[in-house]
C-alpha cells in the first residue's frame, strides 16, 4: 500500500533540502476569529470599499473557516474579501442575495483562489483587512452582514 506525504511534511523530513519547521502556527498556533458587525449604509455601490478591521503582520487567515452571516441585503450584493496587495484574495465574488450563511470558500457562488489553499502569514502593509463590493442593486439600509474571519495566531 503507497503512502504519500504532503508538503508539510516534506519539508519537516528535509526532503530535497534540510529539515524545517516553516509555518509553525499552522501547527501549534492558536485558532481566533475576527468579528465584523456591518449594517448597510443601503448607499454603497460598486468599487466601494468597506473597511473591516486589522489583524496583526503574521497572522494566518483560514478562509476556508471564515464566513458571512447575513440578513436580506436587497436587490443584488456581491463582494470580494482581501487586504492592500490582493483585494480577493480571501473571498472571490460571494453573492449575498438573501438572508443567509456564506463561507468565503464553500459557497456555488464563490470562486476559490489559489490564496485560500496555500496559507500565507499576513505581509506588513496587508494587516487591514476589507470588503470590495462588486455589485448592489436596491440595498436595504440596515441590512446586517457579520463577517466572521478565523485566523491562526500565536
Amino acid at each position: 500500500m503507497p503512502t504519500f506525504n504532503s508538503t508539510l511534511y516534506n519539508q519537516q523530513l528535509g526532503v530535497g533540502a534540510t529539515p524545517s519547521y516553516p509555518q509553525a502556527k499552522l501547527q501549534n498556533g492558536k485558532l481566533r476569529y475576527m468579528s465584523v458587525l456591518y449594517p448597510l449604509a443601503g448607499t454603497e455601490i460598486a468599487n466601494d470599499i468597506i473597511n473591516l478591521g486589522r489583524l496583526k503582520a503574521g497572522a494566518i487567515v483560514v478562509p476556508s473557516l471564515s464566513r458571512i452571516v447575513c440578513e436580506d441585503p436587497g436587490t443584488a450584493l456581491t463582494i470580494d474579501i482581501g487586504f492592500a496587495s490582493n483585494d480577493d484574495a480571501l473571498c472571490d465574488g460571494a453573492a449575498l442575495t438573501t438572508a443567509h450563511d456564506v463561507s468565503f470558500t464553500g459557497a456555488p457562488s464563490v470562486t476559490a483562489v489559489a490564496a485560500q489553499y496555500t496559507p500565507t502569514p499576513l505581509a506588513a502593509g496587508d494587516e487591514l483587512l476589507f470588503i470590495t463590493v462588486k455589485t448592489a442593486t436596491s440595498l436595504t439600509a440596515a441590512a446586517k452582514l457579520l463577517i466572521e474571519v478565523a485566523y491562526i495566531d500565536e
